[in-house]
């Protein structure tokens, strides 16, 4: 992925920020992270040398992240804090930042700040906030030369979950972004108790007369709403009810007046059944017959104990494809915990942390080992198909089948410069042509 495409005040007026220009100085392209904190003189080859740099800063690291359905309290601060205590005899403690990252994407850059000045070490978003990141100059390479000791697990992540910038290296280093998911996309799910479910092959199927003040989906006022629409107009556009360019103005017009006119009456509800408990009661209960939400949600409901005992959902894969936006880890430039935040990012592509401590320990063990005590709903969450082969080679037997047997094949890519840039005008037409607004 280049760095071309998004300047810092292209993307501020994206944003709805465009006065804060005058505040930041005219930049019209990227540049190299102004801040970047060293550490010392200590060999990071060096296990202990290792424990002394982490103590010298604290022992702590900072992530902006999401909620792993409640995980990082109960499991994964514990089991990092266990991690680094027994490489490098100090256990760090780790912190889930809070607060809105779409809030600090325009507040800071108006009030003239820097991310690292929440005391945030690593920003983990969705990959369509990477450009927005290194737009305002947040991050800084994972693999300056310094860290490459501690980086033991990436140099078998695949090429596709590598963002590089070739043209802002840093001592040696141009990765400013890491993907951890294999895929995460906005998906959905079907009570196959209330329609025949041979009969939903594609997103366009949704807008069928039984399914009438039916669904959950994010609003249109929302990224993720947007980005259920992207498969639907994508399935319009193969077949043949919106002509035109899916990364195009003419064809999000011609999509929206199709949803108001097919879709807009099939939804009882918009909001969030990943993190809605009254929602995904609607779903239970069977007030609502589908709802739309991240894939992890997906896998996480289908393992619930409700549903595994009235085996009543149905994981709904459109054929037509799906749109991806996948976690990606980025280290804030100039941070205070720079040795811990690559050890961080490091342990997030390990087999331990992509399982949450439920893999497979040796050929015998096809089920898998639950080191962690996780319960099966919980792994479903964070287990996102894997970013190397090792990953994928000690998944457990039981849960292969809550994922697609190629979701390669189902992944809709998103154009990140069209979607950009056109997010407020996709909102403000919604308004137009549904609300009348």
């Amino acid at each position: 992925m280049g760095s071309k495409g998004l300047s810092r005040r292209e993307f501020l007026k994206a944003a709805g920020a465009a006065g804060a220009s005058a505040a930041l100085g005219d930049l019209s392209k990227f540049h190299v992270p102004a801040y970047v904190r060293q550490t010392g003189e200590f060999d990071l080859s060096d296990p202990a040398k290792v424990g002394e740099a982490l103590q010298a800063e604290g022992a702590k690291v900072v992530i902006h992240s999401w909620g792993f359905s409640g995980l990082p309290e109960t499991t994964l601060i514990p089991k990092f804090a266990e991690y680094t205590e027994r490489l490098y005899g100090v256990p760090v403690q780790a912190e889930w930042a809070t607060g809105s990252f779409g809030n600090m994407l325009t507040e800071l850059p108006l009030a003239n700040k820097h991310i690292r000045e929440l005391g945030i070490d690593v920003i983990d978003k969705e990959e369509e906030n990477f450009k927005k990141i290194m737009a305002l100059e947040w991050g800084e390479p994972v693999n300056m030369e310094q860290y490459l000791p501690l980086l033991t697990e990436l140099p078998d992540v695949e090429a596709p979950y590598i963002f590089n910038v070739p043209d802002l290296p840093v001592d040696g280093g141009d990765i400013y972004g890491v993907v951890y998911q294999g895929y995460e996309w906005l998906q959905a799910l079907i009570r196959k108790d209330k329609v025949d479910i041979t009969h939903y092959e594609d997103w366009v199927d949704l807008a069928r007369d039984e399914m009438t003040g039916k669904g959950i989906d994010y609003a249109f006022n929302d990224s993720r709403g947007h980005f259920v629409f992207m498969g639907i107009l994508n399935s319009l556009i193969q077949k043949g009810f919106v002509e035109g360019d899916l990364w195009s103005q003419e064809a999000w017009e011609a999509g929206i007046t199709w949803w108001r006119d097919n879709l807009e009456d099939k939804i009882l509800r918009f909001g969030d059944i990943g993190n809605d408990p009254t929602m995904r009661l609607s779903l239970q209960t069977g007030e609502a017959w589908w709802a739309a939400t991240w894939g992890v949600y997906t896998r996480e409901l289908l393992a619930i104990d409700w549903n595994k005992q009235e085996d009543v959902l149905e994981a709904f894969y459109p054929q037509s494809g799906i749109a991806a936006d996948r976690e990606t880890m980025t280290p804030v430039a100039g941070a205070d915990h720079p040795v811990a935040a690559r050890i961080l990012i490091n342990w997030f592509l390990s087999n331990e942390f992509q399982h949450v401590g439920w893999y497979k320990q040796g050929p015998d063990d096809a089920e898998g080992t639950n080191t962690w005590n996780i319960t099966e709903d919980k792994y479903l969450v964070v287990y996102a198909g894997g970013v190397k082969p090792t990953n994928r080679e000690v998944m457990p037997e039981w849960a292969k089948p809550y994922y697609p047997a190629d979701p390669g094949s189902l992944i809709l890519p998103v154009d990140w410069e069209w979607y950009t840039p056109n997010a407020e005008w996709i909102s403000s037409t919604y308004d137009r042509i549904v609300k009348g607004i």
